[in-house]
């Protein structure tokens, strides 16, 4: 089933072919049985999220789990004071709402798309049964809960210990990481990312991203092509951090 959100037309591929092609891309599926694999291509839900549009919300109750077959979604949490606090960046082949397998009955975050999203989405049922019939799921599963430890323990040191172009530069570099293609003046950053963006996440305001990112062009560090960022010298970008 194909739910579209807005009236947005999906691709003109079948629903069937764009899960599997998520399923290929997300680390959580590489290593599974092959009827996993098949199961979770039959229960699979696939929808059409458009820009702006909420993926999931906080504090809703629990009812699958998402994967980015394509598109990008920013996590975002919501204090009880009001405040709303950001938490990365999520794209293709990533999961959304992991806390749920831990036994979370209600979204932890929030999602929201970036860009036009495929969003395939799993019931949470389907999921326990895999990893109990699964040890290579349970596994994978394993080093994905580790990894986002790691990552939000890198977030928190960082906005505790770094300058805001310290920030700015540790977000570039794992963007280049994550979206770099090579270009003729050094790494493209692929994803279209604004400054506010960019504030958003590392905990600053677009003003001063703004600010941040003209002087790290005019040492030569950066360069920009239409609305994206290109790093000419990593190495040298990576020492300002």
């Amino acid at each position: 089933m194909v739910t579209i959100q807005d009236n947005r037309r999906p691709s003109v591929d079948a629903p069937k072919v764009r899960i599997n092609r998520a399923l290929k891309l997300c680390p959580l599926f590489e290593k599974v049985a092959r009827a996993t694999f098949d199961n979770a291509l039959e229960v699979a839900e696939l929808d059409v999220v458009r820009a702006g549009m909420s993926i999931q919300k906080q504090d809703d109750n629990v009812t699958s789990l998402a994967l980015l077959g394509h598109g990008r979604a920013r996590l975002e949490r919501k204090l009880p004071s009001g405040q709303t606090v950001p938490l990365g960046y999520r794209g293709s082949g990533d999961l959304l709402g992991e806390a749920a397998l831990a036994g979370a009955q209600t979204y932890t975050e929030s999602a929201i798309a970036i860009d036009e999203s495929e969003v395939v989405r799993f019931p949470v049922a389907s999921i326990h049964a895999w990893l109990r019939d699964d040890p290579a799921l349970g596994v994978a599963l394993l080093g994905l809960l580790v990894d986002r430890q790691r990552a939000a323990e890198d977030r928190i040191e960082s906005l505790l210990f770094r300058n805001v172009e310290g920030r700015l530069v540790e977000f570039l570099l794992a963007a280049v990481d994550r979206w770099g293609v090579p270009d003729t003046r050094g790494t493209l950053i692929s994803a279209p990312i604004t400054h506010l963006e960019i504030a958003q996440s590392i905990g600053s305001t677009r003003e001063t991203v703004t600010i941040t990112l003209g002087a790290l062009r005019k040492d030569g560090l950066l360069a920009v092509a239409g609305r994206r960022l290109i790093v000419v010298d990593r190495d040298a970008l990576s020492k300002r951090r």
